[in-house]
């Protein structure tokens, strides 16, 4: 009876160092794949900010009543909320800074802020160098649903100080075409402003 009892408790706690090293090695290996995905999130985070400070290259009209020039200039493009029309209803529409591509240009209504620096002064209209814009646009899409290309229309008001007239910015409408899952696209803005009839550029965009 000794014997027996002797062999039932050597299996009984073979079998409980046996659960006890899989469950440690489970918990291991699930600590290793969350600190992984939080590694993996974290370098793409930083990879998506640090690609949005390449520039887009604008071009922007400086005017008085006897001269007109165009002044280069740079632009940064950020999202602050893109609302998706091309969602499904178990999908959240709404995406904040770092939109999937595919849910801007398969359509969709997005809400922007531009910085933008002149490399030149504004010698006729007397605007300041810097200013930022805020507005909306609507993307609409054309060709292979918007992956090849999609259009945009929008308006904004651009703050820039005018050194001259005491003004605080003015308004624009916006057009857009974007190719290339809308990585690269060209803009015109026409603007309510004597001093600075419009603007266009080469839009650079990744997410």
């Amino acid at each position: 009876m000794s014997k027996i009892n002797n062999s039932l408790i050597k299996k009984f706690f073979t079998i409980l160092s046996l659960l006890f090293m899989s469950t440690a090695s489970l918990h291991a290996q699930t600590t290793h794949d969350k600190i992984s995905d939080v590694e993996k999130t974290s370098k793409k985070n930083i990879t998506w900010a640090l690609i949005q400070t390449i520039p887009s290259v604008s071009w922007t009209n400086d005017r008085n009543d006897h001269n007109s020039q165009n002044l280069l200039g740079l632009k940064w493009n950020i999202t602050p909320l893109n609302i998706s029309f091309s969602t499904n209803k178990y999908v959240s529409p709404v995406q904040f800074f770092m939109v999937n591509p595919m849910r801007k240009y398969t359509g969709s209504l997005e809400f922007f802020v531009q910085p933008e620096w002149s490399l030149s002064a504004f010698d006729f209209s007397r605007y300041e160098r810097f200013g930022v814009s805020a507005g909306t646009r609507v993307n609409i899409p054309v060709n292979n649903m918007g992956e090849h290309l999609y259009v945009s229309l929008g308006g904004k008001y651009n703050f820039r100080k005018n050194s001259e007239t005491g003004d605080n910015g003015y308004y624009s409408v916006e057009g857009g075409a974007y190719i290339l899952f809308g990585i690269l696209g060209l803009t015109f803005n026409y603007n309510f402003d004597d001093r600075t009839r419009y603007s266009f550029g080469i839009n650079f965009k990744y997410w």
